[in-house]
């Protein structure tokens, strides 16, 4: 602002500037940007909200992570293959969008090769990693795990946003914050330990312990009602902070469950298909692998964006900016 007052006025300028205080970030504009292959990831960003000032802009992670995800429930190399033509046939009408599926197909090919599927067809290539249907357990585990890494690097931005924005109590205390990080931490690893055959490790007890201590304090502390009500909410708050970690980390298993559901729908489409007759076979192909690609490619999209929205951005983005 200072150079172009320099260069477009011939009198002297004196501009002073301070930094914003921590109620005032989310009145500081940010400027738009052009984002290239980011550019429909960012539009779908700003239907949540837009950034506020100096907060960490989600629109890399968004893409990186709806792509992987999308791919992970969408797995196909015949069908991520027409996805992404699709979107290359019709880059007029999607325009920025087109990169959107493009990314999208090229991920459903990515791990079409990973399952050995191609239109739902297992036995043609031999998997470069697991199909599905062969292990839907070991699925389930890996889509809990990458659950429980989305949410602790939410809970990790989050702590940043508010330490940056000043909101040092938040940070610690707030949902998603630092002692809540390290409840839900510990209390994974102490059930993984019972699941492995072990016992609850004490070093798990005593950190759970601590933290859940710490976090009815805080409760306790922030609330002005009377002392019956007080103890009812402080119980509540808490309980719901870490209830909310554990279904998060449940919600993550639709990712095999939409594995396993393509290649389900695909076995549904053969079977229909090798009940009729020559001609009828291939009309009940086509028309089957277009219904596989339309109605679970839009379930898996509006599936994936949910995970995004609610277990992501409602998390750590504040999504105030202007």
């Amino acid at each position: 602002v200072e150079k172009k007052l320099r260069d477009s006025l011939w009198l002297p300028v004196m501009l002073e500037s301070r930094k914003p205080h921590a109620d005032e970030r989310h009145l500081v504009p940010v400027p738009a940007q052009e984002r290239g292959l980011l550019r429909p990831f960012a539009k779908l960003v700003e239907q949540f909200g837009v950034p506020r000032f100096g907060e960490f802009d989600p629109t890399i992670l968004f893409a990186i992570t709806f792509t992987c995800m999308f791919g992970m429930m969408f797995g196909d190399i015949g069908h991520g293959a027409i996805i992404l033509l699709t979107g290359l046939l019709l880059h007029r009408k999607l325009k920025s969008f087109t990169y959107l599926f493009v990314l999208a197909g090229a991920s459903a090919m990515l791990f079409g090769w990973l399952y050995g599927s191609i239109f739902g067809v297992e036995h043609w290539i031999q998997p470069l990693w697991i199909a599905p249907m062969s292990d839907p357990i070991y699925m389930l585990i890996v889509a809990f795990c990458w659950g429980v890494a989305f949410l602790t690097l939410g809970s990790v931005i989050a702590i940043s946003n508010r330490l940056f924005s000043g909101d040092h109590i938040g940070a610690l205390f707030g949902p998603g914050g630092v002692i809540s990080l390290i409840l839900y931490l510990a209390l994974l690893g102490g059930l993984y330990n019972l699941v492995q055959g072990g016992n609850f490790p004490l070093l798990a007890t005593i950190m759970i312990t601590i933290t859940l201590f710490l976090l009815l304090g805080y409760q306790w502390q922030t609330s002005d009602a009377p002392y019956g009500e007080r103890i009812f909410t402080t119980l509540i708050e808490a309980f719901e902070i870490i209830n909310g970690y554990i279904t998060s980390s449940l919600s993550f298993l639709r990712i095999a469950a939409f594995s396993l559901n393509h290649v389900a729908l695909s076995l549904g489409v053969f079977t229909l298909a090798n009940s009729m007759d020559t001609v009828g076979h291939w009309i009940t192909l086509i028309l089957g692998n277009i219904f596989v690609i339309v109605l679970e490619g839009l379930i898996v999209a509006i599936q994936t964006l949910r995970l995004e929205y609610y277990e992501g951005f409602s998390r750590y983005f504040y999504g105030d900016g202007t």
